[in-house]
Parts: C-alpha cells; structure tokens; sequence
C-alpha cells in the first residue's frame, strides 16, 4: 500500500507543476505586461520610451515640448492607462516657462503595430495647463498624431 502511494505522488506533483506553468505562461502572454506605448518606430533613432512597457520618460525629438519625464502611471495594461508626468510648456510671447508643468496622459486603442508584435496603446492623449499654475486645459492628441505605430507625426 505505501508503494502505491509513492508512485501516484510523484505523478501529481508532476501535473500539478505542468498546469501551474501552463496557466502562468498564459497569463503572462496575455497579460498586461506585454502591453507597450507605441511602436519604436515611432520617432526614430531619437526618440525615447515608445515601443516599452510603461516608460518613465517619453521624447519625439526636438523642442523641449516633445519631452515628457518623471512619468507615473497609475494603470496600465487594461483597455487603456493613465498616467501623469512633468513637461515644459511654451509661453505666449515666445520660449518656455522655467517651470515645468505636470501633463496627463491618456493611452488607448490598444492594438498591435505589426502582425506579430507585442499589444500597444495606439494613440496618446495628453492635457495640460497653459502657464504654470494654470488649470489644466482639453484633451488634445499627442503631437497631433492620429497613430504611435509609425513614424512621423
């Protein structure tokens, strides 16, 4: 009788590992970690955080306008995320304010660039105030870019 117990053992746990990895890996390659903001593509050999999974600093390239750093989100992975960083803003009469103002961010369209790349948010929604200090103003499309999966805006 201890026989038979110790030779059903080894199989279950056996088993019980393979569903474990099974389920894991699924969950993982369905999962929100997977999910990244853009394409790499998107602009260029300059460009900075698109194509990465949450990035804590985005860039196009440049004026200091197309620099977002210090970025926190506070969901990601889901149909869409959101998040907040610091970015210089344009004064009226010409240059930038000293003062860098916090911008919200808004991820959605979640999709794949390319056949078989990773899911992506597709589009970026940003808004921010209009001088330091200022209320936050509407939501406008990142660099007026109707897709983060190409290059150019």
């Amino acid at each position: 009788m201890a026989r038979h117990s110790l030779k059903r053992f080894p199989m279950s746990t056996a088993l019980a590992a393979a569903l474990l990895t099974v389920v894991v890996g699924s969950a993982l390659a369905s999962g929100s970690s997977e999910v990244v903001l853009g394409s790499t593509v998107y602009a260029g050999s300059i460009g900075v955080g698109w194509g990465n999974q949450h990035p804590s600093e985005i860039f196009n390239g440049g004026d200091p306008s197309g620099l977002v750093t210090h970025i926190h989100w506070s969901s990601w992975g889901g149909r869409t995320a959101s998040g907040h960083g610091l970015n210089a803003i344009f004064k009226p009469t010409g240059g930038y304010y000293s003062e860098l103002v916090t911008i919200q961010l808004h991820a959605y369209h979640k999709g794949r660039c390319t056949a078989h790349g990773p899911m992506a948010y597709q589009r970026l929604s940003v808004r921010e105030p209009s001088r330091p200090g200022g209320r936050v103003g509407p939501w406008e499309s990142w660099s007026g870019s109707t897709t983060l999966c190409r290059f150019g805006f």
